[in-house]
């Protein structure tokens, strides 16, 4: 490899598949920086926002922004949100020289580009992670309890307008074909959430390899701080939020990756989570058949 070869990788995802645990690891890798939800930071949130939701889920966003708001931390890596437009993120963030770097890692929600394409940026390697739908939803639906409700309704995928139109795994899907179709990677690495967990050296050497990353077994255990998050580029609302909401912190506070855990009941499982479950699964289904396997 090129003494100054920089590796440019950009892992797309889906809430709630384990993505802030595997970006936590790869800030351990050395000479690196880590760009955490760039477009989904637009797609939620600013000029070029995207999720337009009745207007009691506008309210909750709005109140969620000056929860985030009012945390007093000292983040200073990030940009604001309420300013960042797809063309900022794209080239200003995305796009940017780090000459000090060896690797750039970005990992970001996939239904946050589909809807603007021709904003993906270039120079990149792209990689996805996915999650089976049965123990991704329930999840999701915990971590929406965790924020604002000015409503007082009962917080419900059928009824709440945070969903993407192809539940998160279309768009992965959707963006998959893109890339391969046009030539931009032609065989992109899926990464399954349980094989991750299960074996994670295999996995992650095997992403290593394929998008010219140097492995390190430094990436299978870490300190179980978040002093690491404030060298990452992202959202300082998304950043700020976690204080106030505490999505990210389960992952912020890890020391390296858990055992996967077993599939939920579903018959024990709200309707609206099986609805989705459901929905996602033939998109989960095709991109499951073509991930690494552990070796």
């Amino acid at each position: 490899m090129a003494e100054n070869f920089q590796a440019r990788v950009m892992l797309w995802c889906i809430p709630r598949s384990i993505s802030t645990a595997f970006t936590k690891c790869m800030s351990h890798l050395d000479d690196v920086q880590i760009i955490s939800e760039p477009y989904a930071s637009v797609y939620f949130c600013g000029p070029d926002r995207q999720l337009f939701a009745k207007d009691e889920i506008n309210k909750d966003n709005d109140s969620f922004h000056e929860l985030a708001n009012a945390v007093e931390m000292d983040y200073q890596a990030g940009w604001k949100s309420d300013t960042a437009t797809y063309k900022f993120i794209k080239e200003d963030v995305l796009e940017r020289e780090y000459p000090d770097k060896k690797v750039v890692f970005a990992r970001d929600m996939s239904f946050g580009i589909t809807v603007k394409i021709d904003m993906l940026p270039k120079g990149y390697r792209h990689a996805f992670l996915i999650r089976n739908p049965t123990k991704l939803f329930p999840s999701w639906k915990k971590m929406l309890k965790k924020f604002p409700n000015k409503s007082g309704k009962e917080v419900n995928f059928d009824t709440s307008g945070w969903l993407p139109a192809k539940y998160g795994f279309g768009e992965s899907l959707e963006l998959y074909e893109h890339l391969v179709s046009s030539g931009i990677e032609t065989n992109p690495v899926i990464i399954d959430a349980d094989d991750l967990l299960a074996n994670p050296k295999s996995i992650l050497k095997q992403l290593c390899e394929r998008t010219g990353i140097e492995y390190t077994d430094k990436l299978l255990s870490w300190d179980g701080n978040d002093g690491v998050v404030h060298t990452w580029k992202s959202s300082t609302m998304l950043i700020k939020g976690n204080k106030a909401c505490d999505y990210y912190q389960n992952a912020f506070s890890s020391t390296s990756f858990a055992t996967p855990k077993p599939e939920p009941n579903r018959a024990e499982l709200d309707d609206d989570v099986n609805a989705c479950i459901d929905a996602a699964q033939p998109y989960y289904d095709k991109m499951y058949a073509l991930r690494v396997k552990p070796e």
